[in-house]
């Protein structure tokens, strides 16, 4: 089971699929700026890519997941890597919530679906972004299961 749970808790971070939320609680500039970042992600996941994957958290990004609390860049590699063997797949995210909390710091929540093997996991996420830089990056992230 704590298996099962490192695997999917995983999927809430691959915020990678993005599909229409509604328009009521997006901000157009907060979407635009999550969009970009979920797309770079999906690709960099497809491609198994957990270095690049692990490089759109903050250097002293969170993840707290089912599995565990991981605190920095280097924890939340060593997670997904984990998450990668096991081998997650499907997954798809829809946002909706995404709007900016301050200037530099936008908020996102969803849902999440994703399979290990054919069994079909969905759960829920929120996420905090913030700009450092030219680039956005994953501060906090926050997933659970949802009970069947």
């Amino acid at each position: 089971m704590a298996l099962k749970m490192t695997a999917v808790s995983v999927a809430f971070v691959l915020s990678s699929a993005v599909f229409p939320a509604s328009a009521q609680q997006i901000d157009p500039i907060a979407d635009a700026l999550t969009e970009k970042l979920q797309t770079k992600f999906a690709a960099a996941y497809n491609r198994k890519d957990v270095m690049t994957m692990a490089g759109f958290f903050s250097e002293k990004g969170w993840r707290i997941t089912p599995s565990g609390v991981f605190q920095g860049r280097d924890a939340i590699r060593r997670n997904m890597e984990r998450v990668i063997e096991m081998g997650l797949h499907d997954y798809s995210v829809q946002r909706t919530i995404s709007k900016f909390l301050a200037e530099n710091i936008v908020y996102n929540a969803g849902e999440w679906r994703a399979k290990l093997g054919d069994q079909q996991y969905q759960g829920y996420y929120s996420a905090l972004l913030v700009r450092e830089g030219g680039e956005v990056k994953i501060l906090e992230e926050t997933v659970n299961v949802a009970a069947p």
